[in-house]
């Protein structure tokens, strides 16, 4: 039994017999995935009250909080803003250059 498929540009494709006997749907060549659904690994559950740890945590996970985990990442959060007020600001900048780039006349 052969079917014919024909694409939207009027193209007709047969299926084709396999080595093993088996018949598979013919595909046009230009043919590509729409949609691909990601999965995304589930991360677990923290139940810590570490408060570093509990600002890595995905913020989904926020609303399964407990009363002491909250105030264990506002402790967190406080003293973090507190340690970096006293902190100067911080620039750095990196200047990379080829040799061909560099000048080579008189500073």
């Amino acid at each position: 039994m052969v079917v014919v498929y024909r694409d939207k540009r009027g193209v007709e494709y047969e299926s084709v017999p396999l080595p093993s006997h088996e018949v598979t749907d013919a595909v046009p060549l230009d043919a590509h995935v729409v949609s691909k659904r990601v999965v995304r690994k589930p991360v677990p559950m923290y139940e810590g009250t570490e408060g570093v740890e509990l600002a890595s945590v995905p913020r989904s996970q926020r609303r399964n909080w407990t009363d002491e985990q909250w105030g264990a990442y506002e402790e967190h959060r406080r003293l973090d803003t507190e340690r970096s007020k006293g902190d100067p600001p911080v620039a750095a900048v990196v200047v990379v250059r080829s040799e061909r780039d560099s000048f080579t006349g008189p500073v």
